[in-house]
């Protein structure tokens, strides 16, 4: 006798679920937010009210309906009217809002932490630390990752999926074991008279790259520039690195002062490569490094359409200047 009552109240409750619309406030839409890790279960205490029937019978029902199916974590709109099997369906489906983050090339470190800490629905485990900090525990996060002692230029430049519950370390761990590993790929195809160290001092060049030029075609000469005076044993002169080691406050076009300045980074003053790299390069650019083009040019300027003018001698750097940069007739 039992066994028909619960047989008749399941049969209902079928019926019910399937046809009957979620309870929501006619004309609003709500979100139903799923963490990662949680079961179908809880899943069902998240979706469906106490006064809307009996849960374990939900869980019954979708246990059967999904079969081998799982809910995906995620971020579900409710909107008026959304049957229960069309809720599950979208999660089994993994049809919730999709939530993104981004690594742009040329973002510095500081610009990458700050756009991570505005993503929502993330726990925000290292909000606060310092990027010393921050770099241990990736360190320890990451077996494989050499010891290149900073974690400027170390994020791939991407785009990362993520659903909520899960850290922003979880994030950053997978940005940089990727930018690592690529790195380790390129660095690897190096030529035998390749006049570079190891493969930090690659990343480091690449991210000057980087901020000098987003143009494809200008790449690898950009490259091969920088390279041909650090051969002769001339500075870089490379203005995005001047502006890294300034205060943010100080940041805009370069005065004279400027770049008379010293400090670790301003490469009109020393020689060799910065310290560190000064942005995140992407693939474009490591690879333009470690395949410079075979042009002996010493100087370069933007032409001011994103290209660049590249010269051999400086008479010929100062007559571009003229051109480009001071609007002068030849």
């Amino acid at each position: 006798m039992v066994s028909i009552i619960l047989g008749l109240s399941y049969a209902e409750f079928r019926f019910s679920a399937a046809y009957g619309p979620l309870p929501a406030e006619a004309g609003k839409a709500a979100e139903l937010v799923i963490e990662r890790g949680l079961g179908l279960k809880q899943v069902i205490e998240r979706a469906t009210p106490r006064a809307f029937s009996p849960r374990v019978l939900h869980w019954l029902w979708a246990k059967q309906r999904l079969g081998a199916a799982s809910v995906k974590a995620g971020v579900y709109t409710l909107e008026a009217g959304l049957k229960l099997p069309d809720l599950l369906n979208r999660m089994a489906n993994d049809q919730g809002k999709r939530l993104e983050w981004q690594v742009l090339e040329g973002q510095s470190l500081d610009q990458v932490r700050r756009a991570l800490a505005k993503m929502p629905y993330l726990r925000h485990e290292s909000t606060s630390w310092s990027s010393e900090q921050l770099q241990q525990v990736l360190d320890k996060r990451i077996k494989s990752a050499p010891a290149l002692g900073f974690l400027e230029g170390l994020l791939f430049p991407d785009t990362y999926r993520y659903v909520p519950g899960m850290s922003d370390l979880d994030l950053l761990s997978v940005a940089c074991q990727r930018q690592i590993e690529r790195l380790q790929s390129i660095w690897a195809q190096r030529p035998q008279d390749y006049p570079l160290q190891s493969a930090s001092e690659l990343l480091i060049l690449a991210s000057i790259v980087e901020k000098e030029t987003a143009h494809p075609d200008d790449r690898s000469r950009v490259a091969a520039v920088f390279l041909n005076r650090l051969r002769l044993g001339m500075r870089l002169q490379s203005d995005p690195t001047v502006n890294y080691g300034m205060p943010a406050t100080a940041l805009g076009k370069l005065s004279r002062k400027a770049l008379q300045t010293d400090h670790p980074y301003n490469t009109y003053t020393r020689l060799g490569l910065p310290p560190t790299p000064i942005a995140m390069p992407g693939e474009a650019s490591l690879l333009a490094s470690i395949r410079p083009s075979a042009e002996q040019s010493l100087y370069f300027v933007a032409r001011g359409d994103g290209s660049s003018e590249f010269s051999l001698t400086l008479a010929q750097h100062n007559d571009a200047v003229d051109r480009f940069i001071r609007k002068r007739a030849p």
